[in-house]
């Protein structure tokens, strides 16, 4: 019987029409939980003396670093951004950065064992704008985890704004090259429009024009960097002739890979654009945005693009090549990967041996609080979910969806049950609204489910959601597993005595 059975709640195909006339959110490129849903780390399983213990099973190992949380467009957030951010500029940066240095070298004193040079999958410098960087303190960063990881098999990406590629004395991209010694790098700039009138409306006319574009790329393959971009669509008032304009420009730049992003804009989300009420009603309708995302989809297909996931698109020569894009594709392959992160925001999240559960960590969002727990010396996040094996696999489900495939027998052999036996009446609910189909093999989002794919994953989670509600606040992380996490305590009286 499905977990969503019940006579007295919404039907999934209900709950889904709803979800479909919502916003449709980037949820799934979150993870589940979202940031927003993690609770604070009180339950008396996680004392200030607890951490994660990693290398339960030898599973590879990713690596996401914020190296601090700071931006600087002239219109806050760019008018859009949900993520978490503050107003600084590269002065700013050095502090944070010196506390992400120390949050690493503590980790790697309490888990020598496990991590020191282990090899690393992909690296990613990530957060509020990462290549805002001071070039000293970048160089330090870099030295550090050379130090404290095996990188020579990485694949390493920098993301951040095009015009701050170029600027800088050394350039951040040069010294990657000359600190990481990983055996990929790529930098990832959010090019977000051409349009400069858009741009100037973002507030990002200063994060560079066309020509920043286009240099920004010639110095990545200058550098033997391959290079990504991230574009919006479905803008205010923004017709299909200018979306397909901006992705046929960035196709001409030579973009190695193209992340695709409708623009998720609603009353009450709390971004600037979010309350200009001419803006709100100059968006598409979900069924326009959704028709306006297949022609595009289609226009990258057609110049010999192949979709990864939801919204990456790289060229068709780097398949099943080592230069492809792996953070994101490892990243969607939850039981094959720990994740360890640094710095502000960041997450890490390891999982038992049997992928019966996990844990799921955050460290503190704004600079100052972060800075604040990694001074005290114990452990840094102050957030964390415990995955019994109802959340385990909501959240391989929905890292699959992201990623466009779930496999069915790869679902059999980590939970010993049956896909559609666990969440059949949501599968069939999604596939009656056109969007998903089912093989005997695997099940996958259609074109027009992608675009609805955070609606899916909303009532795929749905159970979960409820499961956890039911269990009460008091009992969250009671139940922690204790093969899962480590008493700095018991480390510290182990060294004394090597």
């Amino acid at each position: 019987m499905s977990t969503s059975q019940s006579t007295h709640r919404v039907s999934p195909a209900a709950e889904l029409a709803r979800r479909m006339r919502g916003p449709q959110r980037h949820r799934l490129l979150h993870g589940y939980p979202l940031a927003s849903a993690m609770p604070e780390a009180t339950s008396p399983a996680f004392e200030p003396e607890h951490t994660l213990a990693f290398d339960q099973s030898k599973r590879q190992l990713l690596v996401g670093v914020l190296p601090h949380p700071f931006c600087n467009p002239a219109v806050t957030g760019c008018g859009f951004c949900t993520f978490p951010h503050q107003p600084g500029n590269s002065a700013k940066t050095q502090p944070v950065v010196k506390s992400v240095i120390s949050e690493i070298n503590q980790t790697l004193d309490r888990h020598i064992l496990d991590l020191l040079l282990r090899p690393v999958t992909a690296l990613y410098f990530g957060g509020g704008t990462a290549n805002l960087t001071e070039p000293t303190a970048f160089r330090d960063l870099c030295k550090c985890l050379a130090e404290a990881f095996e990188l020579k098999d990485a694949e390493v990406t920098l993301e951040g704004v095009p015009a701050y590629f170029l600027r800088g004395s050394p350039r951040l991209l040069d010294i990657m090259r000359q600190e990481l010694g990983a055996r990929q790098c790529r930098l990832s700039m959010g090019i977000q429009t051409f349009n400069e009138t858009r741009l100037k409306e973002m507030g990002r006319v200063a994060f560079g024009t066309p020509d920043t574009f286009r240099e920004v790329v010639e110095l990545g393959h200058k550098l033997g960097f391959t290079t990504s971009a991230d574009l919006l669509f479905n803008l205010p008032g923004q017709t299909l002739d200018e979306m397909q304009d901006d992705l046929r420009r960035a196709l001409d730049l030579g973009l190695d890979h193209i992340g695709l992003y409708h623009l998720v804009l609603f009353r009450g989300v709390g971004t600037p654009w979010a309350e200009d009420e001419t803006m709100l009603a100059e968006l598409p309708n979900n069924e326009q945005a959704a028709d306006n995302w297949q022609a595009l989809r289609e226009l990258l297909l057609a110049r010999g693009f192949v979709q990864t996931s939801l919204t990456n698109f790289e060229q068709g020569r780097y398949q099943n090549r080592p230069e492809r894009y792996q953070y994101e594709e490892c990243s969607f392959q939850a039981s094959e990967y720990e994740v360890i992160g640094f710095g502000p925001s960041a997450l890490s999240y390891v999982s038992t041996k049997d992928f019966a559960f996990g844990i799921k960590t955050m460290n503190p969002a704004s600079a100052e609080e972060y800075s604040e727990a990694v001074k005290a010396g114990k452990r840094v996040w102050n957030k964390a979910f415990v995955y019994r094996t109802l959340d385990q696999k909501v959240l391989w489900l929905t890292r699959r969806l992201a990623a466009l495939d779930i496999d069915c027998a790869k679902y059999r052999m980590l939970f010993d049950t049956d896909v559609l036996a666990d969440f059949g009446d949501e599968i069939t609910a999604a596939c009656e609204a056109g969007l998903m189909t089912v093989t005997r093999d695997a099940i996958r989002p259609t074109p027009r489910g992608m675009f609805f794919a955070d609606s899916i994953a909303a009532i795929l989670a749905s159970p979960a959601i409820r499961a956890t509600r039911e269990l009460g606040h008091a009992t969250i992380g009671q139940d922690a597993p204790k093969e899962l996490l480590r008493d700095l305590r018991e480390n510290a009286n182990i060294f004394l005595h090597m």
